[in-house]
């Protein structure tokens, strides 16, 4: 009995259940990124290499239609799936990422700027997720969803690099 009242006790004053977990003792911080629910796509600044492993640690919410309390999500998205959203088996306005290889770039016949073409894969990052990635590019951060202009928010992303094995 007395166990019990201690695992208990020690259950109350535990961190909250679904807060960030501990960082793997071989990742370390390579950028902190704000991911706006109103862009398509972040660019984190990050160069990502062939094989490189990432872990991600994500909070924050954004609503998927400005000023519709039962639209807001964290990074975990709303349990509702769409036909306009990258990726079609996870939740909408989850946390979504891509590593994006530039393909080329193009002129836009109107206003004569270069509109740069790249293709990549979108995987799912959510509130926290490793990631090795399969392919070198620029790494990009996302909600799962495509129309975003009606979006309102932000996730606050840390992302982390594993380091390399001497």
């Amino acid at each position: 009995m007395k166990a019990v009242s201690l695992a208990l006790l020690a259950l109350l004053f535990a961190a909250p259940p679904g807060g960030p977990q501990e960082v793997p003792p071989d990742f370390d911080l390579a950028r902190k990124v704000q991911v706006a629910g109103t862009a398509a796509w972040t660019d984190t600044g990050l160069n990502v290499q062939k094989g490189q492993e990432y872990y991600f640690q994500a909070e924050g919410s954004v609503s998927l239609q400005k000023d519709n309390p039962i639209a807001a999500c964290g990074p975990e998205g709303l349990p509702l799936r769409t036909m306009q959203q990258p990726l079609l088996d996870q939740n909408l306005g989850a946390l979504i990422c891509t590593v994006r290889e530039k393909v080329g770039v193009t002129e836009d016949n109107r206003s004569g700027e270069g509109i740069e073409r790249g293709i990549g894969e979108v995987f799912f990052v959510g509130k926290e997720n490793r990631i090795m990635f399969p392919a070198a590019g620029r790494l990009l951060l996302g909600v799962n969803e495509n129309v975003t202009g009606d979006n309102d928010g932000a996730f606050d992303v840390r992302i982390y690099l594993k380091r390399a094995a001497k």
